[in-house]
């Protein structure tokens, strides 16, 4: 009877052993599982940075439309309402303020003086130059060729008719066609006269007479 009473005991000993074996695998398999979890907690930065990537791409696109070069238009219109100090397709107007061109276009990057007035730079309207009366009103433009819808000389003609004149300027031998709109005297200037327009520039000389700039 003993013997048997040691064989069964053995055996109750192996059960034990095997239990503890089958549990361990159990949490070893869970354990498993659990750590699998920080793998799928990887790859969400990578979803973040193609977030980032579209927002930055979303941002250069605002920079181009942003740095979107206004260009004046000169068609049959535009001596009519430059008569009313309205440049058509341009966002400044003769008479505009200092703070309202500022809003439009930042700070002032430059103060010079050119062909008797002083004109200033600012910092998102490249190749122009803005003159101001003593009443800090917009009495002046000076715009690249860049800011003009066309630069034939012969549709500029069509559409603007006949100019009071058109001569080459002793100042810098360019060729000048010269407009009046108003109280506003229009400029055109080209290289010569079959070279495309190049500069065109606005004053309102009943403003600046006035209102002289401020010393």
């Amino acid at each position: 009877m003993r013997p048997f009473k040691k064989e069964e005991k053995e055996r109750s000993r192996m059960r034990k052993w095997v239990c503890m074996i089958v549990m361990a695998g159990l949490i070893a398999g869970g354990c498993s599982s659990e750590t699998s979890m920080p793998t799928d907690s990887k790859q969400q930065p990578v979803t973040e940075q193609k977030q980032e990537t579209g927002n930055s791409e979303g941002d250069q696109k605002q920079e181009n439309q942003s740095a979107t070069v206004r260009q004046i238009i000169l068609d049959d219109q535009f001596l009519k309402l430059l008569a009313k100090n309205e440049i058509s397709g341009f966002d400044i107007h003769i008479g505009m303020k200092r703070d309202e061109v500022s809003a439009l276009y930042g700070k002032v990057t430059k103060q010079d003086y050119w062909d008797g007035g002083r004109y200033e730079v600012f910092e998102k309207l490249k190749s122009a130059l803005i003159f101001f009366d003593g009443q800090d009103r917009v009495y002046g433009i000076d715009l690249a060729g860049l800011h003009l819808n066309e630069t034939n000389l012969d549709t500029i003609r069509k559409n603007l008719g006949v100019p009071v004149s058109e001569e080459k300027s002793m100042v810098d031998q360019d060729y000048v066609m010269f407009f009046e709109a108003g109280d506003n005297s229009v400029f055109i200037s080209a290289k010569d006269e079959q070279s495309p327009a190049d500069k065109i520039r606005v004053i309102n000389k009943k403003m600046i007479e006035e209102s002289p700039q401020k010393e």
